[in-house]
């Protein structure tokens, strides 16, 4: 098995999914990850790109690839992914594309004929496809109907973790982790925090890459600056440690696809508000198991977030339901073995077909 990513959400999952795969005697099965971009500038990435394809078509020449998972985001990820994607149909080998990527929506219907068509030749000749939620696979099929049959909805999933009894700290803290950019929301976000600056018993942690500096002046020109931290990236240690001790978590994002931040909210029980676009209105029930508020919508998002604050007994509550909600369906033990069955009747529906194609005869036990 080759799983094709970079670095990101996807890449966190693809890591997980590794790290769960090789603790599982069980399925027998062998991962090897190629990242065919990494963080770093064009022209070296085109370099890890090359290397990245040398090293598959090595593994396929040696007999080593039975599947090819290939992660796909938009923009220079489709571009890589086509081409990938063309060479293991060339070679013979079956592949499953996975779609992350939130931006997939704006970028395939807006992108020019040649790769929109591209795009639809890699759908169409995969052997699955996985998406993250039903909004994602009406979009696929509305778009190429054909390959309606060949998707499998499997929502992203996190660990599981151990946590006691919820705090009854005085100071509520509130937490977002995720991409600093107007995209997630972030600039909203901050000036629901100053709304809220008449209210002394709670703080806010926004973590995460991108426009640190003008996130911070914001902050300090809206007086909050004593209340909202803004450490940029954190490692996994100290988001744990964060998340351990916080008691919201919020996604005000515009675009998203099924973000892990929030299934990492669920996982640690946390109340959690997010926006209603892509995935998410399929896994946040609202008033259930979280709470959704409109997209840009700052008094909306403040108002939530007061409310939060006020009521602990809604906090526990909607806590309680997104821990359980993650045991049942967003624990990464879970994922992987659907996944892994995932991959072996990819292996078997492309094993039908190409004797189908060569003109074997074929029965069906039922």
């Amino acid at each position: 098995m080759t799983v094709i990513g970079r670095k990101g959400g996807m890449d966190h999952i693809a890591d997980l999914t590794t790290d769960q795969v090789e603790a599982r005697s069980d399925l027998n099965i062998h991962i090897t990850r190629l990242v065919t971009r990494g963080d770093c500038n064009i022209l070296l990435g085109s370099i890890i790109f090359l290397l990245a394809l040398a090293r598959f078509v090595v593994a396929v020449l040696r007999g080593q690839v039975d599947l090819l998972h290939i992660n796909l985001a938009a923009y220079g990820s489709a571009y890589r992914k086509i081409i990938i994607a063309r060479i293991a149909r060339f070679l013979g080998i079956p592949y499953v594309v996975h779609l992350h990527g939130g931006r997939f929506v704006e970028f395939w219907p807006a992108a020019m004929p040649v790769i929109r068509r591209a795009v639809d030749r890699m759908f169409l000749e995969s052997a699955k496809i996985i998406v993250l939620g039903q909004f994602w696979a009406d979009f696929i099929v509305d778009r190429v109907s054909v390959v309606g049959n060949k998707i499998v909805i499997l929502p992203n999933a996190t660990n599981a973790v151990s946590i006691g009894e919820p705090s009854d700290d005085a100071e509520i803290k509130i937490v977002y982790l995720g991409a600093l950019s107007p995209l997630k929301g972030v600039p909203e976000l901050i000036e629901a925090f100053a709304k809220l600056a008449d209210r002394s018993s709670w703080s806010a942690t926004v973590a995460g890459p991108g426009e640190i500096l003008g996130a911070r002046t914001r902050v300090q020109k809206l007086g909050i600056g004593d209340r909202v931290t803004i450490p940029g990236w954190l490692g996994p240690g100290e988001v744990d440690r964060i998340l351990r001790r916080a008691h919201i978590l919020v996604l005000p994002s515009h675009i998203e696809n099924l973000p892990l931040s929030v299934l990492e909210g669920f996982a640690y029980g946390l109340a959690v508000v997010a926006t209603p676009v892509g995935a998410i209105p399929e896994v946040i029930q609202h008033e259930r198991n979280g709470l959704i508020v409109p997209v840009g919508d700052i008094d909306a998002l403040a108002a939530t977030l007061r409310r939060l604050i006020e009521d602990r007994e809604l906090r526990l509550r909607l806590g309680a339901a997104a821990r359980q909600d993650h045991a049942d369906r967003y624990d990464i033990r879970v994922y992987v073995s659907r996944l892994a069955a995932i991959w072996r009747e990819a292996q078997a529906s492309q094993a039908r077909i190409g004797r189908a194609e060569s003109g074997v005869a074929q029965r069906s036990d039922i």
